[in-house]
């Protein structure tokens, strides 16, 4: 009998988790091999960020629950600990949806201790000493508060989570996957390097993210029925990041994460990093959408930048992307309203890329038309809260033990006809908001 090994594509928070949970559940000495294009935790995928939203705050139960799982996690686990904090959530959707009474509900339905509430515009601009009472509340009823979620350095967490699974015995190797490796009888045995090097193993995991389209159409360029197709897009949205001063760090250290998914403003903010950083997301994603030479068929792929970072400075953002640097001031503006943009001037930007689904499920499955190919991503924006356990349930599904649930929401063959697109769907493309000469 064959030993059983494992090659796990893709450093972020679900190749890494998926690395811990196989190094602590398979006997001792089976190959793991954990494979990224840069060293951990690598500056090229959306986990590598100076902090993540963690909350249990969803309209789905499935999600609530996992939410709170995680979030047990974050606050007793010993590897993970450290890096969360708990601050507390303000999330803010239109005044014609229903999604912050749906998250209530579930809190209450869920059986699990909660606090969280539905509060008025009015005692929002009172809470945080009026922190708030500048926003921009256009088209706002009913808000959410939850003082139980907050948020975790997400980089540190990643580096962890990767230093603990190497101490189990997982190898951590640098190098850009090529293409899978699939001999005759369609049974894929592993994956080759951009470099010629060829890893085996007998299950060859893809944690690839943003990436993970093109990776498959690299390996399969003319077997169509073998690509990602409409199940996942590379997708991105601008982050901007304040370097505070001291006395703003004072300033801001106690404020809670505040999501304002209303209006013009479409975005969130979290309170600031030890080292002092202020982070605004804008979130309304986009493409990135190229022929891809070798099947000519078309995908969105990340932007590669030349330089080895990911960080743009002002003036490279607003000479490129004009239109980007805008939309970070007007999350900065409705957030904290317009004369903050004074004080609250972002340092580094960067286009943060993840792999999304229309369904906001992630993908947790195998291949099916490729044995011993597995696809454990998408994290479609939501996914990195889940660094803790989400490897747990990837685990499950290698030894086909997934709950009905899981496997039906995850698999990489549901249906997704007739799906309405969730509010974080990419709907414009990149190359139209550059600066037109």
């Amino acid at each position: 009998m064959t030993k059983e090994s494992y090659l796990i594509i893709g450093a972020g928070a679900f190749g890494a988790s998926t690395a811990l949970h196989l190094s602590r559940c398979m006997p001792s000495g089976t190959p793991i091999t954990l494979v990224d294009r840069a060293p951990f935790p690598s500056p090229h995928g959306a986990s590598w960020d100076i902090n993540k939203v963690v909350r249990a705050d969803y309209a789905s139960m499935f999600y609530t629950k996992l939410g709170l799982q995680t979030l047990k996690a974050w606050r007793t686990n010993p590897l993970f600990k450290p890096f969360y904090h708990q601050s507390g959530m303000i999330t803010i959707f239109p005044s014609k949806s229903n999604i912050a009474e749906d998250m209530l509900r579930n809190f209450k339905e869920s059986g699990e201790h909660y606090e969280a509430e539905l509060i008025s515009v009015e005692r929002c601009k009172e809470m945080f000493n009026g922190f708030y009472k500048d926003a921009n509340y256009d088209d706002v009823e009913n808000i959410l508060w939850n003082p139980l979620c907050g948020w975790a350095e997400a980089s540190r967490a990643l580096e962890t989570t990767i230093s603990e699974a190497i101490r189990n015995g997982v190898q951590y190797e640098v190098g850009s996957v090529a293409r899978a490796v699939v001999d005759d009888q369609g049974v894929c045995t592993g994956a080759l390097m951009d470099d010629g090097r060829e890893f085996s193993a007998s299950h060859v995991i893809l944690s690839t993210g943003a990436n993970t389209a093109k990776v498959l159409a690299d390996s399969f360029p003319k077997k169509q029925e073998l690509w990602a197709a409409k199940r996942t897009i590379a997708a991105g949205v601008v982050v901007g990041a304040v370097d505070l001063t001291s006395e703003q760090i004072d300033k801001y250290k106690d404020v809670p994460v505040f999501v304002l998914d209303a209006n013009e403003t479409q975005g969130q903010t979290m309170p600031p990093t030890p080292d002092g950083k202020l982070k605004f997301n804008r979130d309304i994603p986009f493409t990135n959408t190229v022929t891809h030479s070798p099947s000519g068929h078309e995908i969105s792929v990340p932007l590669i930048r030349p330089s080895s970072h990911q960080y743009l400075s002002p003036s490279e953002l607003s000479s490129t992307y004009p239109s980007l640097f805008s939309e970070v001031n007007t999350v900065i503006s409705g957030i904290y309203g317009p004369d903050s943009l004074e004080q609250l001037k972002p340092t580094t930007y960067r286009l943060c890329w993840d792999a999304s689904t229309r369904d906001e499920n992630f993908y947790i499955s195998p291949h099916h038309r490729v044995q011993n190919l597995y696809i454990a991503t998408a994290g479609t924006w939501h996914g990195w809260k889940f660094l803790p356990i989400i490897g747990e349930y990837v685990v499950k599904m290698l030894q086909g033990e997934l709950g009905e649930e899981e496997r039906k929401k995850w698999d990489w063959d549901r249906d997704l006809s007739g799906v309405p697109d969730w509010h974080m769907t990419a709907g414009r493309e990149l190359k139209d908001l550059e600066r037109k000469e």
